[in-house]
Order: structure tokens, then C-alpha cells, then sequence
């Protein structure tokens, strides 16, 4: 435990003097939560929505999805494939502290990053944009799990990518399907039910429903949350099978 913690102190250090990727991760989410948070229309009830407003479920939602998946199919991955680049984890595995503790140092962090970008998102959609305070119980437990969920598929492109350049590669290969499927550009609830369907399948796209859900104090789909549990089975269970220092 004190080994994972200097490490966690260690990588947060580094990641702060270059701050230019956790602040995107941090900001965009962000962003994205003022610029479609300040219309009207998204403060009116919406039979769409269960008779909810937009301000306290697509937007919100949305918010929280981009900050976990920047962090999982960007920083995650690429800050571990430069790693492999640069002869870092080859070193660690000669040295007693395992590249084992490393990884579980970038979970924490990153982790920690994505909760950052929440607590953000909700300071500033409560005070500024009249957002409803959020069903606490029910967010903080999903948002585990869609940490649990999606930061093994990170870990995955981190053990199949050689190069930063191939991991980046990989997560935009990710990013665009995911998050059309996950409502990004079209709230799920007007897309066409075919596709809706297809985005309950992905992780991602389970993820957002059942932030969406918790956000407002309904319990999530159980379909959801297995399609998150499913995640981080198998993604997890790859990354740790093909995940080499070198």
C-alpha cells in the first residue's frame, strides 16, 4: 500500500507538469456541459425524458461520459504505451517495485481525474446553470463501476499498442463509434430505436444510461450494468493476459 501511494504521488507529479492533456480531459467535459446547459429549451420538461429537463439528464450525462472516456481511451493508454516506448516498464520489472504497482498508480490517479471532472461538472451546473442536485447514492456507486467498466479497455490498448502513436490510433478507432452509440451527437432518446438498441450493448454507451438514470435517482437497467460487468471481464481479462513490459 505505501508503495502504490508514493507511486500515485509520483505519477500525479508528472502528469501536473504536463498539464495540457488532464486539463483537455478536465475542460472539454466541461465545455460541453455550458455550451448545450445554457438554452431554454433544456430547462423545460420533456415528455421524451420522462418529464425530466435536459439540464438534469442528457447534459449532465453527457458531461460525465466524455471526462470518463477521454481518460480511458486517451490518457490511460497513451501515458502506458510511452512507457513502453521509452524503456520505463522494462526498467520497472527489473527493479523490485513491478510494473504491477505502476498500473494500479495510473488507475488510482486517473480515477482520480475523472472525479475531479465530476465534481466540476456538478459545481458548476448546480450554481451556474440550475441543474438539480444529483441522487448522490446511486451516482457515486455507477461511476465506479463505470470506472471497473471502462478503464480495463485502456488497459487493453495499452497491452497492444507498442507506440504512443498506435495507441492514440486506437482510441480515436474507439471514440467515434462509442460515442455515437452513446448519444454524444444525438441524445439516445431521439435516436432511432435500432440504434439505441445497438448502444445499450456498448460499454459506453451502457455507461451513459446508467449515469443518466442514477442522475435523477432511478436504479439502472440491469442490462447496463451487465454490459459494464461484461466489460471489465473480458477487457480486463485480455489486458492482464497480453500486457508486457516490453
Amino acid at each position: 500500500m505505501r508503495t502504490l501511494t508514493r507511486l500515485t504521488a509520483v505519477e500525479t507529479r508528472l502528469m501536473l507538469r504536463d498539464a495540457g492533456g488532464p486539463m483537455f480531459t478536465v475542460l472539454l467535459p466541461v465545455a460541453l456541459l455550458v455550451a448545450f446547459g445554457l438554452p431554454g429549451s433544456v430547462h423545460k420538461a420533456d415528455p421524451a425524458l420522462g418529464g425530466h429537463r435536459g439540464i438534469d439528464t442528457y447534459i449532465p450525462s453527457m458531461s460525465v461520459m466524455v471526462s470518463m472516456a477521454m481518460v480511458a481511451f486517451f490518457m490511460l493508454p497513451v501515458v502506458l504505451a510511452g512507457y513502453r516506448e521509452r524503456g520505463i516498464l522494462r526498467r520497472f520489472a527489473t527493479t523490485p517495485v513491478k510494473p504491477a504497482a505502476l498500473l494500479g498508480a495510473q488507475l488510482v490517479m486517473n480515477a482520480g481525474v475523472v472525479l475531479f471532472s465530476v465534481l466540476l461538472t456538478l459545481v458548476i451546473g448546480v450554481a451556474a446553470l440550475g441543474m438539480h442536485l444529483p441522487d448522490l447514492p446511486l451516482v457515486v456507486p455507477t461511476l465506479l463501476l463505470g470506472v471497473l467498466g471502462l478503464f480495463p479497455i485502456g488497459l487493453l490498448v495499452a497491452a497492444v499498442a507498442r507506440t504512443t502513436k498506435a495507441a492514440s490510433g486506437y482510441a480515436l478507432a474507439m471514440w467515434f463509434p462509442s460515442a455515437f452509440f452513446a448519444g454524444l451527437y444525438v441524445p439516445v432518446e431521439y435516436m432511432p430505436k435500432v440504434l439505441r438498441r445497438i448502444g445499450d450493448f456498448t460499454p459506453l454507451g451502457a455507461f451513459r444510461q446508467a449515469i443518466q438514470a442514477a442522475w435523477v435517482g432511478d436504479v439502472p437497467h440491469p442490462l447496463h450494468l451487465a454490459v459494464l460487468g461484461a466489460s471489465f471481464l473480458l477487457a480486463g481479462g485480455l489486458a492482464v493476459r497480453y500486457f508486457r513490459a516490453a
